[in-house]
């Protein structure tokens, strides 16, 4: 019997190549490979238990650690209480709870269904190869995104229809090779282009239409182009099973420094960051009991110890820094042909190809022909903003330092993607959560730190994989838990005095050190933090 999950994705597949290239160009299956290229990869490991294939979106997990589908999790299992020697500090208590700690694969959550060889899915449907996604359906080889539907092998995309191998899109319809891109339809092999509709090999543009390297067509002549450039993408799919992408295009092309006319220097406003410095202060006295002495840079290598990479390339016009973050492909935009973008928008308002050139471009000449206007920003703001510090991507948030992209949240640092957040520090893929440091992947958390794929859990410390949590720590795997230590219920009396304790050795070691060596990430494996070895299981 055929797989049903792929027959449904394969029959959505040959309807967006039909939107986008006018014709069905074969099965999705014969494209898996090519459609892999561009995401990022999944972990795949064999579960402790049965020794099944667990799919996991998450990389940081130990290769000591032991594995576990979220299938299998046993609701039943028990756990006696640690005994008072072995809760002493984060080590020893990592290595009495070895027997429960199990990192969980195959998470999906909410109203999902159809949904094989993905993971950290919720209320999606009809999903395959496919991680971190939330409020979509038919979806096939993608990554990171929410409220997407139709789209195949795209990377770091939202509330998109029918993209094919795009990146870092917001709101944009019928898109192939699309990077970075908001509220625009119908783009090809194009970058940077804001409400723009029907542009193909464009670069760095606002409010614009029928546009063929950059240049703007009469609608006549535009489709006529780009029937002809969609056939050519269409025949070289057809034959290889794959096309070029923007970069391979843009690769071979010669490039000459962007010459950018100067415009009137806009003040920008003031830096201030005491807000910030006392947003962080105020969170580590609600977390740890007490401030921490130095300023939030002083614990910048400990907050951004699981936090993606990020780095500063120089602006190929005026040698101005430009930060890229390591999602949506970022790190493969060529470093030497960054621009900011205030320099971006300003050249490509300028720079276009010529009208014989656009007639005559081709998939093969095209990187030739359109080498001038190939240069890429980083950075995008939407809506107010308020003193918003060394931030790329900004939507609507205030009082926010070395994060990126940061939607609709204030107080936040050192951080990626934190999404309607408070008060969140060395974090990842935040939703709705407050005061929190080093919370992962997690939604709607309060005053936590160091929890890991975690929901609706509030006052907890070192969790993995656990649901509406109060005051626990040490959990995995478990939900409706209050007053929990190693996923064992032990009272507040018990808890409040264990957590006194260990509070205190946390912000010790923090207050001398800049940094403590346990995180959720590494409590978990067999030769776990500070050398301690776990006790054999029996």
């Amino acid at each position: 019997m055929e797989d049903p999950i792929l027959e449904a994705l394969d029959r959505r597949w040959r309807k967006a190549c039909k939107v986008l290239f006018r014709e069905d160009i074969g099965p999705l299956s014969d494209y898996a490979a090519w459609l892999r290229e561009d995401i990022e990869a999944a972990v795949r490991r064999k579960s402790t238990i049965s020794g099944k294939e667990v799919t996991y979106a998450i990389g940081n997990y130990p290769e000591s650690a032991k594995w576990i589908g979220m299938e299998e999790i046993g609701l039943h299992w028990k756990f006696e209480p640690l005994g008072i020697n072995e809760i002493k500090d984060v080590e020893g208590i990592a290595a009495a709870i070895q027997d429960r700690t199990f990192y969980a694969g195959n998470i999906i959550l909410g109203n999902s269904n159809f949904v094989q060889k993905s993971s950290n899915i919720s209320d999606s449907f009809y999903m395959h190869e496919t991680e971190t996604y939330g409020d979509s359906k038919y979806l096939a080889y993608c990554t990171v995104g929410r409220l997407c539907e139709d789209c195949f092998g795209c990377n770091g995309i939202g509330e998109s229809q029918f993209c094919v191998k795009s990146h870092e899109t917001y709101r944009e319809k019928r898109c192939f090779e699309f990077w970075m891109g908001q509220n625009s339809a119908d783009c090809y092999y194009s970058h940077n282009l804001a409400s723009c509709t029907e542009c193909m090999f464009s670069f760095n543009l606002v409010n614009k239409r029928h546009a063929i390297g950059n240049l703007e067509l009469e609608k006549g002549k535009y489709a006529a182009i780009k029937q002809s450039l969609v056939s050519q993408i269409a025949d070289e799919l057809k034959r290889k099973k794959s096309a070029p992408t923007l970069m391979g295009i843009i690769g071979a092309a010669q490039m000459a420094k962007p010459e950018i006319p100067k415009s009137p220097e806009v003040r920008a406003p003031a830096k201030n960051m005491a807000p910030i410095e006392e947003g962080f202060a105020k969170t580590c006295e609600l977390l740890f009991g007490r401030r921490l002495p130095g300023g939030i840079d002083s614990y910048a290598a400990w907050l951004l110890r699981r936090v993606r990479k990020s780095e500063e390339n120089p602006s190929a016009a005026s040698g101005k820094p430009v930060r890229r973050w390591d999602y949506s492909n970022y790190f493969r935009l060529p470093k030497e042909r960054m621009l900011t973008q205030q320099e971006a928008l300003a050249y490509g308002e300028r720079e276009k190809i010529g009208e014989g050139q656009a007639e005559s471009l081709t998939l093969a000449n095209a990187g030739g022909t359109i080498g001038k206007l190939a240069f890429f920003s980083t950075e995008y703001e939407e809506g107010t903003n308020t003193n918003v510090i060394e931030c790329a991507t900004i939507t609507q948030s205030a009082n926010c330092y070395r994060t990126s992209p940061v939607l609709y949240s204030k107080y936040c640092a050192y951080s990626f993607w934190p999404r309607s957040c408070e008060h969140t520090y060395g974090s990842n893929a935040t939703f709705d959560c407050e005061f929190c440091i080093h919370c992962h992947h997690s939604v709607k958390l309060k005053r936590c730190f160091e929890m890991d794929s975690c929901r609706d859990c509030a006052g907890s410390y070192f969790c993995h994989n656990c649901e509406n949590l109060q005051d626990c720590m040490f959990c995995f795997n478990v939900k409706n838990k209050r007053y929990a230590i190693g996923n064992v219920e032990v009272g507040r009396e018990r808890f409040m005095e264990t957590k006194r304790m260990l509070l205190a050795k946390i912000a010790g070691e923090l207050t001398v050190k800049k940094e403590i060596a346990g995180d959720i990430y590494n409590i978990g494996c067999k030769q776990n933090i500070g050398g301690v070895h776990a006790k054999k299981q029996q």
